[in-house]
């Protein structure tokens, strides 16, 4: 499995994590480092979940991953192993961020899981040496990475004193988006959910109350089934950067630009070649996303 270390000062570390007060300094990674800096919903919830958590899991995970969101969970028992099984089971990518070192998978019966998720395209990651272990310490401090990599969190159930809370408290930190599947007052597991929406979380029944609260970002929904009648989008190899980042959301050029790594003048050439190809659109005040077909 090909591994990468990712120091704070690299270009390819995820700007999503400098918004922590500490974020990691450095990341130890095993699998597609790609993701990293793609968009995904993160997954939490109980290590003891309730056959009802296991149902939403399932649901929503699924959905998400059919929009190409990226589930980002803990690989703990419970809904965090619940999430990435979905997840990788609808042919989605997964990261699950460790509490330990890569050569130390914490909890050991997830070490088959750990695996398909890089055999899969997923991604381990950690900010703890290769042969670190797993403690109480450590499960808190993996949670920020959780929040931080996330667009928002989904909270699935989480009992009285649950870790889950801080998750959630990270991400609303972070001025990012918590979502909480509500549950019976009478389920022990639903207590945090519960309590999170009393305090101005957003109640979610179905993924589209996930997606509508991201309005500047663009979901694409996966086609259910592909054949060989279907034309293939071949994008030229020097417009493909600019064509990826306008897969998940509407741009302007200054933000191409800074995205990208080109000057204004660059961008706009290559937007027009896009445009000419028909790959694109330009939509009013120089913004641009991928043309329907």
């Amino acid at each position: 499995m090909q591994r990468k270390l990712i120091e704070y000062a690299d270009t390819i570390y995820p700007e999503k994590l400098r918004e922590l007060k500490n974020p990691p300094s450095r990341l130890y990674t095993c699998g597609n480092i790609k993701l990293l800096n793609k968009k995904g919903i993160s997954v939490v919830g109980s290590r003891s979940n309730t056959q009802y958590g296991e149902k939403m899991c399932i649901e929503f995970t699924k959905n998400l991953s059919e929009y190409n969101l990226i589930i980002i969970s803990g690989l703990a028992i419970g809904i965090d192993s619940i999430a990435h099984k979905t997840c990788l089971k609808y042919s989605g990518r997964t990261i699950a961020v460790l509490p330990c070192g890569l050569n130390n998978i914490y909890p050991k019966q997830n070490i088959d899981l750990a695996k398909n998720i890089v055999k899969e395209g997923g991604l381990l990651v950690t900010e703890y040496d290769d042969n670190t272990e797993a403690d109480s310490k450590k499960f808190l401090e993996r949670n920020r990475i959780v929040a931080g990599l996330g667009i928002g969190t989904l909270v699935v159930e989480g009992g009285y004193r649950s870790g889950t809370s801080v998750t959630a408290k990270i991400t609303q930190e972070l001025s990012k988006p918590v979502f909480c599947i509500p549950s019976s007052i009478e389920n022990k597991k639903g207590f945090i959910t519960n309590k999170l929406i009393k305090n101005g979380a957003n109640l979610v029944t179905n993924v589209e109350d996930i997606l509508n609260c991201f309005e500047n970002i663009k979901f694409k929904k996966k086609r259910k089934s592909l054949n060989k009648k279907e034309e293939k989008v071949i994008i030229p190899k020097e417009l493909k950067l600019i064509y990826e980042n306008l897969e998940d959301e509407v741009l302007d050029i200054n933000q191409i630009s800074r995205k990208c790594k080109i000057s204004i003048q660059e961008a706009s050439y290559k937007l027009l070649l896009l445009q000419m190809e028909d790959f694109i659109e330009e939509l009013p005040g120089q913004r641009y996303k991928i043309k329907e077909k």
